[in-house]
């Protein structure tokens, strides 16, 4: 966990960084795979191509890699090509905030947003946490990319927090977000305290709202 006391630490002193998180669901989607992922968004040509992008500019930020990743052979064989998986982009834990909900320390994450401009970007329920919400449809939403982000540059201010849910468009989202801002992909994490468990962890937490806010 000495990644996830690294970005608690980053966010307490107002360090602005990028946290990135690829799973299966990019990675097929850069292999050129048909079909969804399986909240039912596509694999298309225009997000494959938007992903590919970003790695071959050797992004100067968090890279996480997820751990679904390694249990498919044929996606370990790519994603551990020279291509991608070299000295030059940091990867890390992608699943980091998720490792930390399921030990009962999320809300060191959450502590350390309480003094911070906080948007959240994701879908229509997102508006019952805390913070300032920019909708984004939950499912292939892929051509409202452009609107979200200028909407955030928009009203962005240096040292404000992008949290971001938009399944795999998070990743273009937070690449093209400023700089001198923080943006996680914070994935399903918050589903449960919302009482939408989705992933398979989820469904066996006991947790709250009130836990994290």
């Amino acid at each position: 966990m000495k990644f996830y006391y690294e970005i608690l630490d980053k966010l307490h002193n107002g360090v602005p960084f990028k946290f990135s998180r690829w799973g299966d669901g990019e990675w097929l989607t850069m292999m050129g795979f048909q079909g969804q992922n399986r909240d039912g968004n596509n694999y298309t040509p225009e997000l494959r191509e938007a992903l590919i992008k970003i790695l071959y500019s050797e992004p100067q930020y968090y890279m996480g890699l997820q751990y679904g990743v390694l249990y498919n052979e044929q996606l370990r064989k790519y994603v551990f090509s020279e291509l991608f998986f070299h000295d030059k982009i940091n990867w890390v834990m992608g699943d980091v905030l998720h490792v930390a909900s399921e030990l009962g320390l999320l809300r060191h994450f959450t502590d350390a947003l309480k003094d911070r401009i906080v948007w959240i970007i994701g879908a229509e329920y997102f508006k019952e946490l805390p913070y300032q919400h920019l909708l984004i449809p939950s499912n292939n939403s892929f051509g409202r990319i452009d609107n979200v982000i200028n909407g955030c540059c928009q009203r962005v201010y240096i040292g404000d927090v992008f949290l971001v849910a938009a399944a795999m468009n998070s990743n273009v989202i937070i690449d093209n977000l400023p700089p001198d801002v923080t943006a996680i992909d914070i994935g399903s994490v918050f589903d449960p305290y919302l009482g939408r468990p989705r992933a398979s962890y989820q469904h066996k937490m006991n947790v709250k709202f009130s836990d994290l806010w």
